[in-house]
Order: C-alpha cells, then structure tokens, then sequence
C-alpha cells in the first residue's frame, strides 16, 4: 500500500512521513498499541504516539480527572475535572486525528478483569499504573502470553536536575524504590527480561504527606516511552 501525504487523513503528519518509506509506513500505521494507566505518564505518552503516527490505540484507567492532576496531567484542565480520564483523553485524541481507531477501558485492572483483555492482539503494551500489584499482574500476563511491554518506573519525588531517563532491562536498574520491588517479582517469577523506563537519579529527600510529582519529569519519561516504541516499530 502506497501512502501519500496528500491524504487528507494523513496530512498532519506530513513533517514526520515524509522521512519514511511504505513498509515503515505499514509497519507504524498497523501497529496496534495499549496503555494501562493514563495519568501524569500515560496521558503524555498517549498524545505523543498519537502525533508519532500511531492509529490503533487503546486506554484502560479507572480513575476521574482531580484538581490535583492539573499540575502534571496533559489531559487536565479545569474544564473537565470530575470526568472519566479515558474518556477525556479519547476525545483529545480524536481532536488530534479523527481518524483514530481507540477503544476505552474504564475500569481498574485485577485479578478479575485481566480476562477482558486480549492481550495477544497487541503489538506493544505499555504499562503505566501506579498499583504495585496490578503492575505485577500485567508484567506477568505479558511475559506468558510472549507480548512485548515496556513499564514504567518512578517519576515522581524528583524535581532536582534535569530528567535523565532510559529504558534497560530490570536487573540494570538501580536507586529507583519502585524498580527495587519489580526486580524481585522478576526474580521470583522467573522473569527473565522485562524492558523498563526509568531514571538513576535518587529521589530527592522532600518532607511531604502525598506523592511528590512535577510535570517535566512524568512527561520527559513518557517521551522517551514513545522513542522507544516508534523507534521499535520502524527502525
């Protein structure tokens, strides 16, 4: 199939298609991709795939819009708090490109809903959930159905230095706390590779009752998230 930035469907992608050839094409456009999780990482990452090309995406998260997303959330506006994140973050992507094919998951992942998913239909997962065990559950689904993930790590109580974030393999991970526990479900699980995105800066020693979180850092992981993914798919 031939692609021609003269489409109209495929004409805002035009400074980025241009570079590249129809099998690349073919390989982006019929990648089919889902994120677990769509808060301060996944709604960035999400945007991004999306003006990286990508036309089959689904979302899953459980959660509304808070006041307190605004700070670090793409999709958060005061317009829209009290709202289903996934479906906010479906319209703003069909804002981008009507054309998209997306399907929302407005629930929570567990042990009793990880079967409403086909995760073997999947070219990529990406796993950005906050829940250790739903994490862990994901992980592992992956790793015995032989689908590619990539999971997120921490990328929140840091603001010092600029982001510096990278994706390995689990057991090259060092100083996250959060890469710390999945290394050891990997172990135990006999994981033997797992690709994550995540920083050796150590968090910063702040003395606060919440969750510590700016929006460059969330944001600068899910870029080099979706790096990771386009440059997977084409390169």
């Amino acid at each position: 199939m031939s692609y021609k930035i003269s489409n109209n469907q495929f004409e805002y992608l035009q400074r980025f298609i241009q570079g590249l050839d129809d099998e690349q094409l073919n390989k982006l456009f019929s990648a089919h991709i889902i994120i677990f999780g769509v808060g301060g990482v996944g709604s960035a990452l999400a945007q991004f795939l999306i003006r990286s090309g990508i036309q089959n995406l689904d979302i899953v998260d459980f959660d509304k819009v808070d006041i307190t997303n605004l700070n670090r959330q793409l999709l958060a506006f005061q317009s829209n708090i009290g709202q289903m994140k996934v479906d906010v973050l479906k319209d703003q992507l069909l804002d981008i490109n009507p054309n998209l094919n997306i399907n929302i998951f407005p629930f929570k992942l567990d042990e009793n809903t990880i079967n409403n998913f086909k995760l073997s239909e999947y070219d990529i997962i990406l796993d950005c959930i906050d829940d250790i065990k739903a994490k862990k559950l994901l992980i592992k689904s992956a790793y015995e159905q032989k689908i590619y993930i990539i999971s997120a790590m921490g990328a929140g109580k840091r603001y010092i230095d600029i982001p510096k974030f990278e994706i390995v393999d689990i057991k090259k991970t060092s100083y996250d706390p959060l890469a710390k526990i999945i290394r050891k479900f990997c172990n135990r699980e006999c994981i033997n590779k797992l690709d994550v995105c995540y920083t050796k800066q150590k968090v910063d020693k702040i003395n606060c009752q919440n969750i510590f979180s700016v929006v460059y850092y969330p944001v600068n992981m899910a870029t080099v998230i979706c790096a990771k993914v386009i440059n997977k798919l084409i390169v």
